[in-house]
């Protein structure tokens, strides 16, 4: 009996003994996200007898960690990248080649070019980053006022002008939220006090045909006060200072705005797809499932601008440091992350979109009728240049934003105050390029 248990004990120590680790760095990217992540992974380790550490850095520290394991050569195997930060990270010359990854998933064509776009520096041949989910923008809406107030939706969101004659129509509305027992605001998007200034800015820029930065002759330079820039900032802009929104969504960052959704107080903001996981999520858990909103939800894209239909693409990749000990069994695990079963699960965890687009057939997203507006608006999305610099531009961008959006709260908001505010952006952004 003692030699079978021996025998047993020194087979169980040979599995452990030849067991590998993998490293991975991510961000919180579902309410649960360490334990989410190990469900996730849970079948690699098993096909693969490897153990995966996750480690969730907090969005706020995770920059400075990230960096700090690229200068240093000491960090995790894989790590979370924000799309944005793939060009930076990427000319530190810290990152393995993930041209053979992305090969065995299909190549570019398996993914939509503003998704290809953040698998490099820009300019670069070698890929990077792989796209692991998507962050994009399109509007929600409540129905039942938009109903109230006699708006069809499809006509509402198809361009710059419904849009605001919609508006109009849900200000001279009665409707009031069952609950609340209080008029609904027609429009809520948050001023300078959220992150994502530029991202909400952006889409309204390039639906004029302007750019945040623009190649000139070669070189990387600010197009924040080109006339066509210009068109699409005043006009977003003008609709709070018109009265759409009310002046304390303009103190509030964008998770106070999702929840003032939620509770009633809002007929039409912005937001991701994670919105239509938490409407069939209970309170208790996060979500809003017992609110008239969840009840009442609909999904739009953002309306065609004078040059065309945009909305703001980002998300997050994943990238396997060159000091990875581990770099082939890193790949693997990538492949499987990068697989459209991981993604669809993952979507599922998280509310995020998948990068990959034979994910998308999957019926938890295309079965969703609210899902398949953001398949639908995806088509429309744009990312940002993967610069090397690109934190110092966004960084300079959203302050004169910032600056801009205080204008709107004075009532001061005019076209010559903006150009002034982004000449002078523009003249520090092209100062940080050069």
């Amino acid at each position: 009996m003692w030699k079978k248990a021996l025998s047993t004990l020194l087979f169980a120590l040979s599995l452990g003994l030849a067991q590998r680790t993998l490293e991975v760095w991510i961000m919180p990217n579902s309410a649960q996200p360490a334990e989410d992540f190990k469900a996730l992974v849970a079948p690699f380790e098993r096909a693969n007898n490897v153990q995966v550490k996750v480690t969730v850095l907090d969005w706020g520290v995770a920059w400075t960690r990230i960096t700090a394991a690229a200068t240093s050569g000491v960090g995790p195997d894989i790590t979370q990248l924000g799309t944005t930060w793939v060009g930076a990270i990427s000319a530190m010359g810290v990152l393995e080649p993930l041209d053979d990854v992305l090969q065995a998933l299909g190549g570019q064509g398996a993914y939509l070019p503003a998704v290809w776009n953040t698998t490099r520096l820009a300019g670069s041949p070698r890929a990077t980053a792989l796209p692991w989910f998507s962050e994009l923008r399109a509007f929600y809406y409540r129905t039942d006022a938009l109903r109230a107030a006699g708006i069809n939706p499809s006509q509402m969101f198809a361009d710059w002008q419904s849009f605001e004659a919609g508006l109009a129509r849900l200000t001279a509305s009665t409707f009031t939220d069952p609950e609340t027992k209080q008029r609904l605001a027609p429009f809520c998007t948050p001023g300078k006090n959220s992150w994502d200034v530029l991202h909400n800015a952006a889409p309204w820029i390039w639906g004029a045909g302007g750019e945040v930065v623009r190649q000139v002759q070669g070189r990387w330079q600010s197009a924040l006060n080109t006339p066509e820039s210009l068109q699409g900032l005043f006009f977003f802009l003008s609709l709070a200072q018109k009265g759409y929104v009310p002046a304390e969504s303009l103190e509030k960052n964008t998770a106070q705005i999702e929840a003032d959704f939620q509770a009633g107080k809002c007929a039409v903001f912005a937001s991701g797809p994670w919105m239509i996981q938490r409407a069939q999520v209970p309170e208790a858990q996060g979500g809003f499932a017992e609110r008239v909103a969840a009840r009442n939800l609909g999904v739009a894209p953002y309306p065609i601008g004078p040059r065309g239909r945009y909305t703001f693409f980002g998300g997050s990749n994943l990238a396997l440091f060159s000091f990875s000990k581990n770099k082939e069994l890193a790949k693997e695990l990538l492949k499987y992350l990068g697989s459209p079963e991981a993604q669809v699960t993952y979507a599922r965890m998280s509310g995020l979109l998948p990068a990959l687009r034979t994910a998308w057939n999957a019926p938890e997203i295309h079965g969703n009728p609210l899902m398949r507006v953001f398949v639908q608006a995806a088509q429309f999305g744009r990312t940002y240049p993967s610069l090397a610099g690109w934190g110092g531009v966004e960084n300079l961008a959203v302050q004169h934003l910032g600056m801009a959006w205080d204008l709107v709260a004075q009532k001061r908001l005019t076209q010559e105050a903006l150009k002034d505010l982004m000449d002078k952006a523009s003249a520090a952004i092209n100062s940080a390029l050069r």
